[in-house]
C-alpha cells in the first residue's frame, strides 16, 4: 500500500511541468523528492507500529471478511452503472452510493464506500461491468488484508481501490483517459476549495459527530452538484472538493485539528492539479491523492514534534477513507 503514494508522487513530478503552466522542473523535483522521502519515513514509523517483533502469525480469514470483499465489490458496479448508464457522473454517484450504504447498512458502509471508488474509473479504463467488479473484487481484498495499517488516515480507502483498479488494469493492458492542463491560477483556486472541503468534512465528521463516510459523501455530494452548475470548470472543483473531503475523513490522532487538515486539502488542491494528465480514469485516483496529502502533514508534524504514529482501533463503522 505504500507503494502507491510513491507512484502518484512521481507520477505528479513526471507530469507538472505539462500539466500546470509555468512550472519549471527543476522546482518540481525539488518539491517531490523531499515529499516522497516524507511518505517513506511516515511508512517505515507505521511499519514499526503494527508489525511488532514477534507478531509473526497472520490473522485467519473469517466469514466477516468474505461479506467485506462483497460488500466492497457490490459498490463498485452500483457506482459504474449510475455514473455512466444513468448520466449522474463519477463525482455524484460515488457520493450517492457512499451516503446510502452508510445510512442503510452502517456496518459495511466504509466497505461499499471504497468499492465506489472503484466504479468511478472511466470507461477508458474498464470498458464494462466484468473488469470493474474484478476490480472490486481485489479491492475488497486489498481492504480486508490492509486493516490494521495505516487506519485513520484519510484517502486509505481510495488508495486500495487504486490498488485494485491498477492491477486489474495492467493485467487488461488498458491505458487511461486523456486530461486537460490547468493554470496556475487555476492551481491555486484548486488549494482553496481542497482547504475548505477538507475542513468542512473534519469539523462534520469530527466535531458535529457525522463520521467519516457520511461527512465526506455529503460534502462531495453537495460539491458534485452545485459546483458544475454554478462554476465556470466546476468538473475540476468538483473532483478537488470530493478528493479533499477524503482527507478531512482523518482521524484526529493521525492528523489533529483543523488547520492540519485544511493544509492536507490545500495539498489535494494542489495534486489533483498536477497529476491532471497523468493516471486519467483510473478509480481511487482521488482518494491516493488525498492519502499522499495526509502522509505528508503527518509526517511533517512527525519530523516536528517527533511524535510516532501508532495503530488505531478500527472504528466503529469500518476504516477511514
Amino acid at each position: 500500500m505504500s507503494v502507491a503514494p510513491a507512484v502518484l508522487l512521481v507520477a505528479a513530478a513526471l507530469g507538472t511541468t505539462r500539466a500546470v503552466e509555468f512550472v519549471p522542473a527543476p522546482v518540481v523535483w525539488l518539491a517531490a523528492l523531499p515529499a516522497i522521502a516524507c511518505v517513506g519515513y511516515v511508512a517505515g514509523l507505521e511499519a514499526d507500529a503494527v508489525f511488532r517483533p514477534g507478531d509473526i502469525d497472520p490473522p485467519m480469514p473469517e466469514a466477516a471478511d468474505a461479506a467485506t470483499v462483497l460488500a466492497v465489490a457490490a459498490g463498485a458496479p452500483l457506482t459504474r452503472l449510475l455514473a455512466v448508464d444513468l448520466g449522474l457522473g463519477v463525482v455524484v454517484a460515488a457520493a450517492l452510493v457512499g451516503l446510502l450504504a452508510d445510512r442503510l447498512l452502517p456496518s459495511y458502509g466504509a466497505a461499499v464506500y471504497c468499492g465506489a471508488f472503484v466504479g468511478m474509473a472511466s470507461p477508458v479504463v474498464f470498458g464494462g461491468l466484468p473488469a470493474v467488479t474484478a476490480a472490486g473484487l481485489l479491492a475488497g481484498a486489498v481492504f480486508v488484508a490492509a486493516e490494521e495499517v495505516f487506519d485513520g488516515f484519510g484517502g486509505k480507502l481510495g488508495t486500495t481501490a487504486f490498488v485494485g483498479c491498477a492491477a486489474i488494469a495492467l493485467a487488461l493492458g488498458a491505458d487511461g483517459g486523456s486530461g486537460s492542463a490547468v493554470s496556475g491560477s487555476t492551481a491555486v483556486g484548486y488549494a482553496l476549495a481542497g482547504a475548505a472541503a477538507a475542513g468542512v468534512t473534519y469539523v462534520s465528521s469530527v466535531h458535529l459527530e457525522h463520521g467519516p463516510v457520511q461527512a465526506s459523501a455529503l460534502v462531495g455530494l453537495v460539491g458534485g452538484l452545485v459546483s458544475p452548475a454554478l462554476l465556470v470548470g466546476g468538473d475540476g472543483i468538483a473532483a478537488v472538493v470530493f478528493c479533499a473531503s477524503f482527507a478531512g475523513m482523518a482521524d484526529p490522532g493521525r492528523v489533529p485539528g483543523v488547520g492540519a487538515i485544511a493544509v492536507a486539502g490545500a495539498l489535494c488542491g494542489v495534486l489533483v492539479a498536477a497529476t491532471s494528465l497523468v493516471l486519467v480514469g483510473f478509480g481511487g485516483k482521488l482518494g491516493t491523492i488525498a492519502f499522499v496529502a495526509c502522509l505528508l502533514v503527518r509526517g511533517l508534524l512527525a519530523v516536528g514534534t517527533d511524535a510516532v504514529p501508532v495503530a488505531l482501533p478500527a472504528p466503529a463503522d469500518g476504516l477511514r477513507s
